[in-house]
């Protein structure tokens, strides 16, 4: 059982862009909370990603609290948590909201905005990535900023603060979809925003998986949890048996570990315990079952390890606030 391809099946990561911009100095834009812009995009998402790519000239970024970091043409940069964020030419500049830039319609496959001062021009090609139902240890475990670099170079942010960014220098592979993010950025291919759309999803999940095989020891966190032996092993189990009635006692024993360590590393890394992991990862698979395969509701509480149909409804209200049909009926 690959567990983050699991989550991933799960909780149905989906790209989507929906601006390019050309931006010339002087210039600075500020972007707002994922939770204001899901609202401005008419998304039902329960987890927003923003990412920008940049296509051609440099810019700073930065969030609240944290030093700004200079992309160069070719890098991404993606925010897992949504954060709000500034964009500009010229650190400290009086941002603008993107909001009062953004076309209200468009006709466009992909709206084009043009702002700034008319110096040394910028282009970006701007967009999200969603998913229909948060699994709180996958987006928990992400930091604020994951910083893609098409080359390797040395770092030419401010030195003695921290960015807030994890940087990971795009080879192989990743830079070879990097490469072709950027061509398509141009949008002069026909289907490029098509192409935009599963480039941004793999280039996405390449980038987990970098970041999830460069954690350094002692790190905390669910995707280290993933790649601990023990943890690692007993989430696997986890999630190719939810239907299994497990006890931590149970568990401890297939992974080969004693009851009170399994649970304590188990805890360390992943935030929370075994068995109340394994609740919420069985509500997580319901809403899947629930909306994707569309089974009746008595057939999702047995596939997910519930006694009965009544017991199912009772632990589900209590996750989601609201009974299993209800929720069914608004997601659908």
């Amino acid at each position: 059982m690959d567990v983050l391809s699991d989550v991933l099946r799960v909780v149905r990561l989906t790209s989507a862009v929906f601006f390019a911009a050309r931006f010339s100095s002087p210039w600075s834009i500020e972007s707002p909370p994922s939770d204001q812009l899901a609202r401005s995009l008419s998304l039902r998402a329960e987890s927003v990603a923003l990412f920008h790519v940049l296509v051609e000239g440099e810019c700073w970024v930065s969030i609240d609290d944290h030093a700004p970091i200079l992309l160069e043409a070719g890098d991404v940069i993606i925010f897992p948590h949504g954060d709000a964020h500034v964009m500009t030419s010229h650190v400290g500049a009086k941002p603008l909201p993107i909001g009062s830039l953004l076309p209200a319609h468009s006709s466009e496959d992909l709206p084009q905005l043009n702002h700034g001062g008319g110096g040394m021009a910028s282009r970006f090609v701007c967009g999200y990535l969603h998913c229909d139902q948060r699994f709180n240890p996958l987006i928990g475990a992400l930091p604020t900023m994951l910083w893609v670099r098409a080359e390797a170079r040395p770092s030419r942010e401010e030195t003695g603060r921290d960015s807030g960014a994890v940087v990971i220098d795009a080879d192989g592979w990743l830079a070879s979809t990097l490469r072709h993010t950027v061509e398509e950025a141009d949008g002069t291919h026909p289907g490029s925003s098509a192409m935009l759309v599963r480039l941004t999803e793999l280039l996405y999940v390449e980038v987990l998986r970098r970041h999830m095989q460069r954690l350094p020891e002692g790190q905390t966190g669910w995707l280290a949890g993933v790649k601990d032996p023990e943890v690692g092993r007993a989430l696997r189990l986890l999630h190719a048996r939810p239907e299994r009635p497990w006890t931590v006692t149970d568990l401890a024993r297939e992974v080969g570990a004693s009851r009170s360590g399994l649970a304590q590393r188990f805890t360390e890394l992943a935030g929370e315990a075994p068995m109340r992991y394994l609740a919420g990862w069985r509500i997580q698979l319901a809403k899947h079952l629930m909306v994707h395969a569309g089974l009746p509701i008595a057939e999702v509480a047995e596939r997910v390890g519930y006694e009965s149909e009544a017991a199912f409804n009772r632990a589900f209200k209590r996750h989601v606030n609201e009974p299993p049909a209800t929720w069914r009926k608004r997601s659908s």
